[in-house]
């Protein structure tokens, strides 16, 4: 089990065996309380910058207060399946079925279920297509699940939150650093009580000696994933008004119109060349609205809360259209 192909058919699980130097890899853990009035992400991970400078970490951020706290473990804390997502830190265990965590500022263990994963194929094995198999990239990107639901217990600084019908989502990402700018964007709470959930980025690529802007979008929509990205044929358009970004993916006669709006936010630590020295600001609190079309018909309409965004970097170069 494990190797070169059986890591890219998996994106989910450890890519960073045998990294030596200026590599990280994290997982986007995202958990919304049924409430809406609290929404956490807990993001557990490496950092390695050299042989002698590299350490396991979990960043969690208090979507709702604006606070976020960095945890940093010695490496040899860090246990890794090669088979499936099963991440240990410590005391603190991150998988598939679930999550425990025992922080300082935050204890407690929730169930996962109902996952809902992206369709794949041995030629596209995640959302990063075709360019999952190209080895220079600066950074990989994948989505563990767009929408489930939590149960369990979290105490964060005393108080109790008891989850039944939590939602939650799961990313990750792993390379060297993180882009030079992006826009991301996800939110899965939203009006309807149907199962949706939307995840959008756009990113400045370093690519051969120049660069290129690239862009991958999803919505899940019931059982109905659609799917926009550079290597689709997809097009784009990004603009910013005031806290509110823009985004709109056409491809074919399917049309998807995103407004994210800025809530409050917290400063995570963000790779370069490994060594989380970068930051950046995430908001857990931010509004989206959304819109889906095919040709003149509206397939769906509609708003969300305890969304996530990030607008980082010198973004001017992604403001731009290619439709």
């Amino acid at each position: 089990m494990g190797g070169w192909w059986f890591n890219i058919q998996n994106p989910d699980i450890f890519q960073g065996e045998g990294k030596r130097k200026k590599y990280f890899e994290g997982w986007y853990y995202k958990i919304v309380h049924q409430s809406g009035d609290h929404a956490f992400a807990l993001i557990p991970g490496i950092s390695i910058e050299s042989k002698k400078d590299k350490h396991a970490f979990i960043q969690l951020m208090d979507g709702t207060g604006g606070k976020s706290h960095y945890y940093e473990f010695p490496m040899e804390d860090f246990r890794a399946s090669s088979k499936t997502l099963d991440i240990k830190i410590g005391e603190n265990h991150f998988s598939k079925s679930g999550l425990k965590v025992n922080l300082p500022d935050l204890k407690g263990e929730l169930v996962i279920s109902g996952l809902t994963p992206l369709d794949k194929s041995v030629l596209n094995p995640g959302i990063m297509g075709w360019y999952s198999f190209t080895p220079f990239m600066q950074c990989y990107h994948g989505i563990v699940s767009m929408h489930h639901t939590v149960s369990g217990t979290l105490i964060h600084e005393g108080r109790n939150w008891d989850y039944n019908k939590g939602i939650g989502y799961i990313e990750k990402d792993w390379g060297s650093s993180f882009p030079k700018c992006w826009f991301w964007t996800q939110c899965n709470t939203f009006s309807q009580q149907e199962k949706i959930s939307v995840f959008a980025s756009v990113a400045h690529i370093p690519w051969m000696g120049s660069y290129f802007i690239g862009y991958i979008a999803a919505i899940q929509y019931g059982d109905a994933l659609y799917r926009f990205a550079t290597y689709n044929g997809s097009k784009y358009t990004a603009h910013l008004d005031g806290d509110s970004l823009y985004l709109e993916f056409k491809k074919g006669d399917l049309i998807l119109k995103v407004k994210s709006t800025k809530g409050i936010g917290a400063d995570l630590k963000s790779p370069i060349s490994g060594k989380m020295t970068g930051k950046v600001n995430e908001s857990l609190q931010a509004t989206m609205e959304i819109e889906l079309h095919k040709g003149e018909k509206m397939l769906l309409e509609s708003d969300g809360k305890n969304g996530g965004l990030e607008i980082a970097g010198e973004f001017d170069v992604l403001l731009r259209s290619n439709f």
